[in-house]
């Protein structure tokens, strides 16, 4: 029952949202999977293979358990394999290639093969405290955030190597790598940092803790703020809120993003959904 009604209140709340005509965007509720995901942290829909996959972190978020799990979807919200690949601790970001799946698992990222289902590689870092979010920037650099630190790492050859370490770098969560940026949550704000200068700027300032960010069009991001809060940030223009479950202490963790379809994956963490909401 307490499912149902807090499914009926953010339809209503994304409803009346809808209407406002201070969003330029709305968030239709489409779908939300069906029992079995166990603290669902991050959610990926792969371009290559077109499924979704979530990671599941199961125990406590620092937990080396042995417990977390991935889960396979369809783009309907149907389990294709409810553990896809499991063993893992406390798996978070998770980013796809053509052939491998990489995820962030406290203090190290595991690449894991797409059509095995079995661990290639290992990435570690002396440095690393608690790894988060990671993300593939299109020429092929594997970029993860660190939570614990101050350090953005990268995968390479063999090993996780610091890309940039820096006082500035707090708190941090979130991240997408574009073509020539680097963007992400830190000490509240929303930063990006040029991939070849490494210069930080601050694009927006207070929008919480920044836990998903998908890149919709051009300057345009949406965001999850773990605590519940998915907000609109423009380039100029600062954050606009489009739906807050805080109220109901749901919460909105790593986002992901279906372009063909126009779906916003939500997972909700503790509440063990995956929310997909079409963009409208």
């Amino acid at each position: 029952m307490k499912k149902i009604f807090l499914s009926f209140f953010v339809t209503l709340v994304v409803s009346l949202q809808s209407l406002s005509a201070q969003n330029p965007i709305a968030l239709h509720k489409v779908w939300e999977t069906p029992e079995g995901l166990n603290v669902p942290e991050s959610s990926h829909y792969n371009v290559f293979d077109r499924f979704i996959y979530v990671s599941n972190v199961v125990g406590k978020p620092d937990a080396k358990d042995s417990v977390g799990y991935i889960s396979k979807l369809d783009t309907k919200g149907h389990f294709v394999q409810k553990e896809w690949f499991s063993g893992l601790n406390a798996p978070k970001g998770i980013a796809c290639t053509a052939t491998h799946l990489y995820v962030t698992d406290i203090n190290r990222v595991v690449e894991i093969d797409l059509k095995t289902a079995k661990i290639r590689k290992e990435y570690r870092n002396s440095k690393s405290r608690s790894l988060n979010d990671i993300s593939i920037s299109p020429d092929g650099r594997v970029f993860v955030s660190d939570s614990g630190g101050n350090c953005i790492f990268v995968v390479s050859g063999d090993s996780l190597a610091v890309f940039l370490e820096s006082a500035q770098l707090k708190s941090m969560n979130g991240i997408l790598a574009t073509k020539d940026r680097l963007f992400l949550g830190s000490k509240g704000n929303f930063i990006s940092i040029d991939s070849a200068t490494k210069e930080l700027r601050v694009e927006c300032e207070n929008v919480g803790y920044l836990d998903g960010i998908v890149q919709i069009a051009g300057g345009k991001f949406i965001t999850s703020n773990w605590q519940g809060k998915i907000q609109l940030i423009e380039s100029g223009k600062g954050a606009q809120l489009l739906l807050d479950t805080t109220p109901l202490k749901i919460n909105a963790a790593d986002l992901g993003y279906i372009p063909s379809k126009k779906l916003l994956l939500v997972p909700t963490f503790y509440l063990n959904t995956v929310v997909a909401y079409r963009l409208k």
